[in-house]
C-alpha cells in the first residue's frame, strides 16, 4: 500500500454492546487485500464470527463498510455495505447487503472506514458518532418507534444535519426478514434489522465534517467529468403507469451527479414520494387492479413496510403466496385473520405488515420467513410458493432460462446477487429499449454483442442461445462486483457498459481503475483490480464452505430452472435476446440443460483454479492469491482440495 493513506480513513469503529467497551481496528490491516466494502466486512466477518454462531447470538457481528472512494466526491460512491450472519438465510448463514443515500459518507466524514457491532446491549440503545468519537447512549425514547419517528426524533436530538441507521419494530422483534432502513428510503434485506434488534441496538446516528484525502485531485476531477459524460442518457427508468405516476427527477445519493433508479415520482393528483425499483412497483398491480383503483396504495405500501424495516421483496413473495393459498381454499380468512378481499388496499398491507411485525396471531408465523413457513406448515404450504421463495430476497425475472449466464451467478451465492444478474439484464433491457423505440437507446445488437464481448472477456458472452463462454463471464461479472462492493460504487450506475456520448457507444471497462489509482495513488489498471475482486470472491466461498456449503450439492440453481419451461418474465415480457442479427431470438419455453450446465460449472471451478471433482478450493490457487493465512486455516479443517 501506498505510505500515505489516501481514500481510506485508516480506522475501523469496534463497538461491544455487552461491555459497552469502544474501540478501534486498523482499516490497513485489511485493505490491501480486501480495499473496503464487502471486501473489508467479509474478512472480518470470517476472522469474527464462528460458524457455529447463530444470527441473534450477541457473538455475531454486524459490520457496515465504506469503500475507498466514499466521500471522495467518485460519482456514484455514496453507498456502504452491511455483512452479517443472516437469520433470513435457512440454515442461517453468511450474507450481506448494499445501501445507498447518505450515512455511509457521513460515517466516512466523521473518521471511519466502517463499524463493527458485537455484544448486546442490557437495555435499548444507539450510538451515535461524532468526529472520531463514538458513544453509547439509552435508546428508551426511540424502543417502539418507527424508522420516520427514529428519525425525527434523533434530528432533534442531535440537529437536522445528521445521518442515521435504525429498525423498525419488526427488527426489534426479530422478525426475520426485518430490514436496515437509512435515509433517502434506503434499505437492506438480509434481516440485519431482526440482527439490530437482538443486540438492543435500536439505531446509529452520524455526524461529520471530516474528508478523505485524494492524492490527484485533478486527475479525480477530470475523470468525474468524463464518468458523467459517459453515462448521460436519460433512460431506463422504472416502468410505471404515466397515467398514474410520473417520474420527476433522480433522487441523488451524496455528491452524485449520475442517472438512476432512485427518483422522485409525482402522481395525478400532486403526491410526491421517493422511490426506487422493485419498492415502487411490488404492491402497484394490485392497488391498480380494484376497481376505481389508485396508485397512492402502492406508494403507502413502500413508506409501511420501510417504516416498520420490513423486506418489500420477502412482503411481495407473502402476498403472491397468500393469493395461491386462497385461490386454492388451502387458507382462509379464518385462518389468517386478513380480509383478502381488500387486498390493493392500503388497510389491507398496512395490517398485513403490522401483524407481522409485532407477531401477531397468523402474523408470527410469517415473521419467521416463508422459507420456515414451509418448514412449519409442510408440503402444502410449500406447494404455493412461487419462484421468488428461493432465498434472500428473490423475484422471478433473471432465471437462467431467460439468460443463461446468470445460472452461475444464482448457483455460487448466499442470496439472490442481484447487482451480477443486473450486469447481464441491463444492456438487454437498453437493447430491448432500442428495439421498442431506436431514440431511447443506442443498443443495437450489434453494439449489445461488442459491449458483452468487451465486459465479459470473450466473443461468445452475448449469445444466450449457448453455454459456451459463459463461465468466463460469470467469473469476470462476479469478480467486478466484488471490486464494485468494495470500492462502494453504486451498481445502478456501474460498469458503464454503453453511452450515448461515443461514436461507438462503448462505455470503458478500466475507468473503476482509473478511479481507484488517483483517490488512492496506487496504480493499477481494469486486470489488477479484478485480481482483487478474485481474492474477495475465494474468501466468500470460503465462508460458504465453512458453514455448511456443498459445493457438488449446493452449486445449482433452483430446480424449476431444470424441469419447468419459461412461459413469461417480469422483466423481458417480449421474452426475446439478442442473435447474431438485429433480429431478435426467443427464449420462450427455454429450460436449463442440466449435463450443459454441469459441464459448464466444470469449466468455470478450472478457471477459478478450483478441484474439478470436488469443487473446493486448491491450495495453490489460495496461495497465489495472497491468501496463505486463509490456506493454512483452511487445510487445518479440511475444507480445502485434497
Amino acid at each position: 500500500m501506498a505510505s500515505e493513506i489516501y481514500g481510506w480513513c485508516g480506522q475501523i469503529l469496534k463497538v461491544d454492546l455487552s461491555s459497552a467497551k469502544i474501540s478501534e481496528l486498523s482499516t490497513m490491516d485489511y485493505a490491501d487485500r480486501y480495499l473496503g466494502g464487502r471486501g473489508v466486512a467479509t474478512r472480518i466477518y470470517y476472522d469474527m464470527v464462528k460458524p457455529e454462531t447463530a444470527a441473534f447470538d450477541p457473538e455475531n457481528c454486524l459490520i457496515l463498510m465504506n469503500g475507498p472512494l466514499t466521500a471522495t466526491g467518485a460519482q456514484g460512491a455514496s453507498r456502504f455495505e452491511a455483512v452479517s450472519k443472516s437469520p433470513m438465510r435457512l440454515p442461517e448463514g453468511f450474507c450481506y447487503g448494499n445501501m445507498g443515500g447518505f450515512f455511509g459518507p457521513a460515517l466516512k466524514r466523521a473518521g471511519y472506514d466502517g463499524i463493527v457491532v458485537t455484544g448486546c446491549a442490557e437495555k435499548p440503545s444507539y450510538i451515535w458518532i461524532t468526529d472520531g468519537k463514538a458513544e453509547i447512549l439509552d435508546a428508551g425514547f426511540l424502543w417502539g418507534k418507527g424508522a420516520y419517528a427514529v428519525r425525527d426524533r434523533l434530528k432533534e436530538k442531535h440537529g437536522e444535519k445528521l445521518r442515521f441507521l435504525t429498525t423498525g419494530v419488526a427488527g426489534e422483534n426479530k422478525c426475520r426478514a426485518a430490514s436496515l432502513i437509512t435515509d433517502l428510503e434506503g434499505a437492506a434485506t438480509g434481516g440485519f434489522g431482526a440482527v439490530m434488534g437482538s443486540k438492543n441496538l435500536k439505531a446509529i446516528a452520524v455526524y461529520g465534517l471530516g474528508n478523505p484525502l485524494v492524492a490527484r485531485k485533478e486527475e479525480l476531477k477530470e475523470l468525474n467529468r468524463y464518468t458523467i459524460h459517459l453515462s448521460k442518457r436519460g433512460t431506463l427508468r422504472m416502468p410505471v403507469p404515466k397515467q398514474h405516476i410520473k417520474y420527476v427527477k433522480t433522487a441523488s445519493c451524496y455528491q452524485c451527479g449520475l442517472d438512476c433508479f432512485r427518483g422522485l415520482y409525482r402522481t395525478i393528483n400532486g403526491r410526491e414520494e421517493v422511490r426506487k425499483c422493485q419498492s415502487l412497483v411490488f404492491y402497484m398491480p394490485e392497488a391498480l387492479m380494484r376497481e376505481g383503483g389508485t396508485i397512492d396504495p402502492a406508494l403507502d405500501a413502500t413508506g409501511i413496510c420501510n417504516d416498520y424495516s420490513f423486506c418489500t421483496m420477502e412482503i411481495a413473495n407473502i402476498i403472491t403466496w397468500l393469493q395461491d393459498c386462497y385461490r386454492t381454499g388451502y387458507l382462509s380468512d379464518k385462518d389468517t385473520g386478513l380480509e383478502m378481499l381488500k387486498i390493493g388496499t392500503r388497510e389491507f398491507v398496512e395490517q398485513l405488515v403490522k401483524m407481522i411485525a409485532c407477531r401477531e396471531g397468523f402474523g408470527d408465523i410469517l415473521a419467521e420467513g416463508l422459507l420456515r413457513v414451509g418448514e412449519k406448515l409442510g408440503e402444502e404450504a410449500k406447494a404455493h410458493f412461487g419462484e421468488g421463495v428461493g432465498g434472500v430476497g428473490g423475484g422471478s425475472g433473471y432465471s437462467p432460462r431467460e439468460y443463461i449466464t446468470t445460472a452461475l451467478l444464482w448457483a455460487l451465492e448466499s442470496r439472490q446477487p442481484i447487482a451480477q444478474l443486473h450486469e447481464v439484464s441491463y444492456p438487454i433491457a437498453r437493447w430491448l429499449l432500442h428495439q421498442i423505440k431506436p431514440e431511447l437507446s443506442p443498443t443495437t445488437a450489434a453494439v449489445f454483442r461488442e459491449q458483452m464481448t468487451r465486459f465479459m472477456g470473450n466473443d461468445k458472452a452475448w449469445d444466450q442461445t449457448t453455454y459456451d463462454g459463459k463461465a468466463q463471464a460469470a467469473k469476470i461479472i462476479q469478480e467486478r462486483v466484488m471490486v464494485k462492493d468494495s470500492l462502494l460504487l453504486c451498481e445502478a450506475a456501474w460498469p458503464i457498459m454503453d453511452s450515448f456520448n461515443t461514436p461507438d457507444h462503448m462505455g470503458d471497462p478500466a475507468l473503476e481503475s482509473k478511479i481507484f489509482s488517483a483517490v488512492t495513488g496506487i496504480d493499477t489498471d481494469e486486470a489488477g483490480l479484478l485480481l482483487y475482486g478474485e481474492r474477495i470472491f475465494n474468501l466468500q466461498r470460503a465462508i460458504l464452505i465453512r458453514e455448511g456449503w456443498k459445493p457438488k450439492v449446493d452449486d445449482y440453481p433452483q430446480e424449476y430452472n431444470f424441469t419447468e419451461p419459461v412461459d413469461m418474465s417480469s422483466i423481458n415480457p417480449r421474452m426475446i435476446v439478442p442473435g447474431t442479427t438485429e433480429e431478435p431470438v426467443s427464449f420462450r419455453g427455454n429450460i436449463l440443460d442440466k449435463k450443459k450446465y454441469e459441464k459448464m460449472r466444470e469449466a468455470f471451478y478450472e478457471l477459478r483454479g478450483w478441484d474439478t471433482e470436488t469443487g473446493l478450493q486448491k491450495e495453490e490457487t489460495l496461495e497465489r492469491l495472497n491468501m496463505t493465512d486463509l490456506a493454512l486455516d483452511l487445510k487445518k479443517q479440511g475444507w480445502l482440495a485434497p
